[in-house]
C-alpha cells in the first residue's frame, strides 16, 4: 500500500514528543508499506535531519519555516479569524509538494499527525484519510489562559474555541479518528460527539531505554524535555520554587538535573540556585536518568501521553509526577509512580524515596515492570494496523474496527 504520512516536523531524531509517535509509526509501516513524508522543518537545519528517515521513507519532502514567519501569521490569524496554531503552518511549499507527489503517485491513504497538519490533506475527499489527533490541541490552550495575564489569556481562549471548531471540522470529513489515551477518548467524545474515535497509544524503545547500570549519584532527581516548551517551564520552575526547597531542608545534599535543549531564559536562572543544574542540549539522556536515584514529572499543564514518564519507567527509574502527568499513561498509582498535586506531599513522596534505599529499588523493580507490560511499540501499533484495515475496506464513513484498541 501506498501511504502518505503527515507530521508537523521533520521526525528524526524521535527526541520529542510529535516526533516519537510520528517517527515509530513510520517505521512500523515501512515494514509493509511505501511510505512517503511530508511535514514541515524547524528551520534549514532540520533538513540534515531528514537522512535518519531514509532506511523507512521512500521519499521524504520537507518545508522548512522559522520561528518568525510562525509568529507573524498567527499575529494575522487573529484578524482572519482562523485558528491561529493552524494559520500559522500554512506553509504553501508543502501544500505544492504534496499536491505535485499525490498528481504523480495517487496514494492509498493518507495519515495526518497533529490536527493543525490536517489542512495539507483537506484537499484529497476520495482518499482514505486517518487523522492522528494524538491529544486534542484545543484543550490545552484553556490551561495556557489560566496561567497567564492579559493580553495573553485573551488570545489563549479565543484560539481554544476557534481550534475546538476546526477539531470538529476535520473529524467530520477524514475518514477515521485517532487519540492516544482512553482519558483523550473521553474527551473527544464528550467534545465532538457521534464521531468514533480509536485509542493508537505511544510505546517506549524497551532496548533502547534500559538501565546500564550506572552508579547511582546520592540524592539526585532529573527531569527531561524540551526546555522552551511552556509546560516544561511551567514543571521545573514550579518545582524548584515549591518542592526543592522542602526537599532540601530535609537532605541538604538533594540536587536536581534539568537535562533537554533550548532552555528558556526562565530556565537557565534556575541554574543559580543550589544543587540545580541545567545541561542544555545533550546527545543521549539515558546517562542522566541512569544516574538519577528518581525522576520527577510535576507538570502542572499536561495533555496525553507523556514520554519522557514512559522512558523514565523504562529506565527502571521511580517516578513522583503529577496527576495530569499520571493520568496519561495505563499505570496504577503506587506501580512505578507516585502522583500529587500538592507541593508538601509531593516533596514528602521525594523525601521518602531519596530516604529509603529498599523502596526505590522496589518501586524501580516495578516502574521498568510497568513500561515492559503496557508500552511495547508493536503492541500499540497493532492497533493502527486494524484501523488501517478498516479505512482501505471499503466502508463508507467513519466505521472503526470493533477491537480497535
Amino acid at each position: 500500500m501506498r501511504i502518505f504520512y503527515i507530521c508537523r516536523r521533520v521526525p528524526f531524531p524521535p527526541d520529542r514528543g510529535d516526533k516519537i509517535a510520528a517517527f515509530n509509526a513510520i517505521r512500523h509501516l515501512a515494514a509493509r508499506h511505501e511510505v512517503h513524508v511530508f511535514c514541515l522543518g524547524d528551520g534549514v537545519r532540520d533538513l540534515a535531519n531528514i537522512s535518519g528517515l531514509q532506511a523507512y521513507a521512500k521519499s521524504v519532502s520537507a518545508a522548512p519555516v522559522d520561528e518568525f514567519t510562525i509568529k507573524l501569521r498567527a499575529l494575522a490569524a487573529l484578524v482572519t479569524g482562523q485558528p491561529l496554531s493552524v494559520a500559522a503552518l500554512n506553509e504553501s511549499k508543502l501544500h505544492d509538494a504534496i499536491q505535485k507527489k499525490f498528481t504523480e503517485l495517487r496514494p492509498d491513504l493518507i495519515i495526518v499527525y497533529s490536527c493543525n497538519m490536517a489542512q495539507f490533506a483537506e484537499h484529497f475527499p476520495n482518499v482514505p484519510r486517518i487523522m492522528h489527533f494524538g491529544d486534542l490541541d484545543s484543550l490545552k490552550w484553556p490551561q495556557y489562559a489560566e496561567r497567564s495575564s492579559i493580553p495573553l489569556n485573551w488570545i489563549y481562549a479565543i484560539e481554544a474555541r476557534r481550534l475546538l471548531g476546526y477539531e470538529r471540522h476535520i473529524a467530520q470529513i477524514f475518514s477515521h479518528a485517532l487519540v492516544h489515551t482512553e482519558i483523550e477518548k473521553h474527551d473527544f467524545e464528550r467534545l465532538i460527539p457521534g464521531i468514533p474515535v480509536a485509542v493508537v497509544g505511544n510505546g517506549v524503545d524497551l532496548d533502547y531505554f534500559r538501565s546500564a547500570g550506572e552508579a547511582k549519584k546520592p540524592a539526585s532527581m532529573v527531569f527531561t524535555g524540551v526546555m522552551d516548551y511552556r509546560p516544561n517551564i511551567d514543571a521545573v520552575v514550579w518545582f524548584c520554587d515549591e518542592i526543592l526547597p522542602i526537599v532540601q531542608a530535609n537532605i541538604p545534599a538533594a540536587n536536581f538535573t534539568i537535562c533537554g535543549s533550548r532552555p528558556a531564559p526562565a530556565v537557565r536562572r534556575l541554574a543559580k540556585r543550589r544543587g540545580v543544574r541545567v545541561t542544555g542540549w545533550v546527545a543521549d539522556a539515558r546517562p542522566y536518568l541512569d544516574r538519577a536515584e528518581i525522576f520527577v514529572a510535576p507538570l502542572r499543564m499536561a495533555r496525553g501521553v507523556q514520554n519522557k514518564l514512559l522512558e523514565a519507567l523504562a529506565m527502571g527509574l521511580p517516578c513522583v509526577a503529577s496527576t495530569a502527568a499520571r493520568s496519561g499513561t495505563a499505570v496504577a498509582d503506587g506501580q512505578g509512580i507516585l502522583a500529587t498535586d500538592e507541593p508538601r506531599e509531593f516533596a514528602r513522596h521525594v523525601i521518602d524515596l531519596l530516604g529509603d534505599s529498599d523502596g526505590r529499588a522496589e518501586m524501580a523493580r516495578r516502574a521498568r515492570a510497568a513500561a515492559v507490560a503496557n508500552y511495547r511499540w508493536e503492541v500499540q501499533l497493532a492497533c493502527l494496523d486494524q484501523v488501517i484495515a478498516a479505512a482501505v475496506s471499503g466502508h463508507c464513513g467513519h466505521q472503526l474496527p470493533r477491537t480497535a484498541c
